[in-house]
Order: structure tokens, then sequence, then C-alpha cells
């Protein structure tokens, strides 16, 4: 299966070339205001939420074949869910509890990639805006373009920041919930969701609110809480959102009317209960169809007699949603799967399992399932703990997990490791362990720093506990 499957992207040309333009949906030149130069996404690492508009996990630079250090820093405050984003060299950060003692105070963070010290904070930089944590640190991601600006808000406003933290631009949010993020959905405009259901329009050239929808109940009108960041491609934003009391979630679509230049819900699919996982978006360019396939888990359908958790491949029709695959799950998926490009396929696991499990993404058959546990020498008692990082580096493909090790005298502790699934033996490529004791309770976002060899990184992980960590190979 999977020899047919990569054949499909036969003369596609370079799958690195076109991961390194995914940031961008089109060109996504941003003309920043007061600076009357272009602007892009910062293309080497995860620069947004799961390092692609799709939030596919996937970053497009090679890492290090072997580890042998470790660089911690767990002291500068508590992440919460994803946490930071990046550039390759630098890390931005949203930090839930603040604990940094002396310079780099404040909710927002720019930390040095290698030595994971702080560049500055939004408290103490010169002319900066320190966001609320409780509403900023939830599960945002910050924006970092590729001149080193920044983009994070709260549930007021978003600001974008220069290199030194002093703020170039603030605009006031549409709703009152949690800022889930900004999402650029084209060449002017972003989008930022908001856990109320509000979306606010952004204008990136002149960084103002220029509209706002808020996100209902199609059957009965009343407001639907997003539950996560919002994924895009081809200038549609996707948020999934639900009705806590009528137990029903929902997919929307959202795309700019061309004569009003407003948002508007293109189209919806209906589920039960409330889907943690963002959904993933594989586009034309890269599967071969003739629109947007979006993967979504969802904990049941109407039609159920008992809800049923599931991973469905929905085809964005451009008016609907049509049901492509659907494949029944043990249990609800608490991260997103991450894809692999050169042979067609999505990668997932479950919480407190040890295995990886992966399926073709055209078609939801299964391909194989991965012993992680075995393949790495763990104990029994090791399970996956993380999100999952993808490493697609041309035709070569890497996961990023971390795991747990527990009850086991000497071997205590928290885990990273790379893990190669396509090759003719799978294999655990390194591990090394990031924290002794009790492990973390769940590791959140991955991204880059530079390694001894140019063009070559370093793994960065972020742990509930025990920090942000750098694996490296100095």
């Amino acid at each position: 299966m999977n020899v047919s499957l990569s054949s499909m992207f036969a003369g596609r040309g370079d799958v690195a070339a076109r991961l390194r333009g995914r940031l961008a949906v089109g060109s996504l030149l941003l003309l920043l205001a007061g600076q009357g130069a272009t602007q892009t996404l910062a293309g080497i690492g995860c620069p947004v939420f799961h390092c692609t508009l799709e939030a596919n996990g996937v970053m497009g630079e090679p890492v290090v074949p072997q580890v042998t250090a470790l660089t911690n820093n767990a002291s500068l405050g508590t992440l919460k869910a994803q946490g930071c984003s990046g550039d390759g060299t630098r890390l931005a950060c949203l930090f839930y509890k603040d604990t940094t003692v002396g310079a780099g105070q404040g909710t927002l963070k720019v930390l040095d990639a290698t030595t994971l010290q702080p560049i500055w904070g939004s408290l103490d930089a010169p002319n900066s805006i320190n966001l609320d944590p409780a509403s900023s640190a939830g599960g945002q991601v910050p924006v970092v373009f590729a001149d080193g600006q920044v983009a994070a808000g709260d549930a007021s406003i978003l600001v974008r920041y220069d290199t030194a933290g002093g703020a170039t631009g603030r605009l006031a949010l549409g709703g009152k919930g949690n800022n889930l993020g900004l999402t650029p959905i084209s060449d002017t405009y972003g989008i930022v969701s908001q856990t109320d259901g509000v979306l606010t329009l952004v204008n990136l050239t002149t960084w103002q609110n220029v509209g706002t929808l808020t996100l209902r109940d199609p059957v009965t009108q009343a407001p639907v809480a997003l539950v996560s960041p919002s994924s895009a491609s081809s200038k549609v934003l996707y948020a999934v959102g639900g009705n806590a009391k009528a137990n029903t979630g929902y997919l929307f679509s959202i795309v700019l009317d061309p004569a009003t230049k407003r948002m508007k819900i293109r189209s919806t699919f209906a589920f039960v209960g409330k889907s943690g996982a963002s959904p993933v978006v594989v586009n034309p360019t890269v599967s071969g169809l003739a629109n947007n396939l979006v993967l979504l888990h969802v904990p049941g359908l109407a039609s159920d007699v008992q809800p049923q958790d599931r991973l469905l491949g929905l085809s964005d029709t451009g008016g609907t949603f049509t049901t492509l695959w659907s494949v029944d799950l043990p249990q609800a998926l608490a991260v997103t799967p991450t894809i692999d490009e050169s042979t067609g396929t999505l990668f997932y696991v479950f919480d407190s399992d040890y295995r990886v499990y992966q399926l073709g993404y055209l078609t939801g058959q299964a391909v194989n399932t991965f012993d992680i546990r075995l393949l790495g020498g763990f104990p029994v008692n090791f399970s996956i703990n993380s999100h999952i990082g993808g490493i697609q580096a041309g035709t070569s493909f890497t996961m990023l997990l971390a795991g747990a090790v527990s009850t086991t005298p000497g071997n205590n502790g928290e885990y990273v490791m790379a893990f190669s699934p396509n090759s003719a033996s799978p294999a655990v490529l390194w591990k090394y362990r990031i924290k002794t004791g009790a492990a973390d309770a769940y590791t959140g976002a991955w991204n880059l720093a530079p390694s001894s060899v140019p063009g070559v990184y370093c793994p960065v992980v972020m742990g509930a506990s025990s920090g942000i960590s750098r694996v490296c190979d100095f």
C-alpha cells in the first residue's frame, strides 16, 4: 500500500520544497504597518500552531542523527497546552505562570533556542504590552514572522511585537473568550479564534480589526465554544466547537465573501460530543484530490446507537463536507495526528498507549502499528504522553515522540526520541531521558534549535513539569 500511495506523488516536485512554502498560503506576504517592507512567516521550525497552517505538526528541516547533550530550563514558569512556537533560532512562548527572576519577565517571552535563556519578556521590554496569562496561555501559540516580529494576544487584544519586544501594533478583539491564536488565511487577512466562538478578522497590512463573526449552533442558535486553535488552507479557516448543552459538535469552514470582504460560514459538519483535537488539512497540492481533505476526530455521529470515537477523512467540496472514509477508534484522540507526504499516510497515538498507528490518509486503510516500547527497548510500563512532531526532509520522514516510564527503579522519568517508521526496518533512532523521577503529565509543542552542523537541527520539546528541553549533539 505504501508503494502505490507513494507513486501518486511522482512528478510533483520536491516534498521539502513544497513544505517550506506550506506556511505561506500562496505567498503570504505581509506589508507590516510603518515599515513599508514585505514580510513572510518564518520558514524554519514551528512558527505557528502545530507548525503549519494545516496543523499537521510537520517541520521541513533534518534533525541530528544522534543526541548527546541536554539543555533544560524549568525556571521560567508554567507552560500550558502548546505554549511555544519558533523559527529555528528563537522560541516564542506564552507562560500561564511566570516565575522568571531578572530579565525576561512577562507572559510572552522570546528565548534563545540554544541556551533557552530569555532574550526579552513582555513585562520588562521597553514599550511592550504584557498579556493576561489566564486568557492567552491556554492553547495559543504565538505567530513568528521571518523578520523576528511576533504576534500574540489575550481575551481583549492582539499585539504585534518587534525583535526587542516593543509593541508595533495593537487591536481590540471582538470576543471575550480565551485567545486561541491568530491564523493567517491569505496575503492580507488572518483570523483570531476565541473560545466563546467569536472570530476576529485582522487586516495584516494595517493591523486592524476589520470584522467579527460569532459561531452558533446551526440548529438552536446557541453559542458555540471553540475547543482548540483553528487550522487553515487555501484561504479557508477550519474551526471546531460545540454546544455543550446539546452535546453536539461542529466543524466549520469559514471564508471571506469576495464582495463584502466579510467572514461567512461556507459549510458545517455535525457530530456528537466534544472533539479535543484540531482538524488537520491536507491540501490538493499534497493529496492530488480536487478539494481540501480534512482529518477530524469525532466522539460520535448522530446515527450511533452508542457513541463511537472515529477518525474521519472529509472532503470540503465548498458547500458541504463529504465523508470519504471513517475509522473506528478504541478511545478518543488526545493529540492531533501528523502526516507523511511522501507515503500518503498519517500517524496517530492514544493517551497512555505505547503504540503508533499508521493509515493511508486517502483511504483510511490501516498500514501499520508500531510498538514503541519494544522498538525503543523500554520497560513494560512505558507509555507515550506527547504531542507528535514530524520531520519531512525530502522523502525522509521522522517522528518526534516523548513518553513516560514509571515504577521502574533506575529508569523512571520522561524520555524523548526520534522514530523512523518508513524504513525497511522501522526503528527508534535515538532516545534521551530529559527528566528523572516523576514523568511529565504530557509534553506539548516541538520545535528546533541549531545543531553543530549548519542546516541540521536539534529538537526542542515543551514539558508540563520538565520545562523546555533541547536535546542536541553539543
